[in-house]
């Protein structure tokens, strides 16, 4: 998020006695939509835009990984908020106990 925003960052951590959830939105420019379906993708082809900045593909592959072996589900969008990228990471409290 920090390399892709245009100055701002936002990080939100929700929790109940069910679920933890941890948001990262920035405030550029967005997923180009010909990566957005892709992400997770080891080695990500994608535009022009986000290859002029490196390093989405196989980072995002390593993090979206080990979020999910320990039990997070993870969901990619543009915000409706910000316009920029955002990504929510999901766990069941009881699957949080196990790590």
């Amino acid at each position: 998020a920090n390399k892709f925003s245009k100055g701002s960052v936002y990080i939100n951590l929700k929790s109940d006695s069910e679920m933890t959830e941890i948001t990262i939105e920035d405030d550029g420019n967005g997923y180009p939509k010909d990566v957005l379906p892709k992400i997770g993708e080891p080695y990500l082809s994608s535009s022009s835009q986000v290859k002029s900045k490196k390093g989405l593909g196989l980072g995002f592959f390593i993090g979206k990984t080990l979020l999910e072996k320990n039990f997070a589900k993870i969901n990619f969008y543009n915000s409706q908020q910000t316009g920029g990228a955002e990504v929510s990471i999901i766990w069941k409290n009881k699957d949080l106990k196990l790590i």
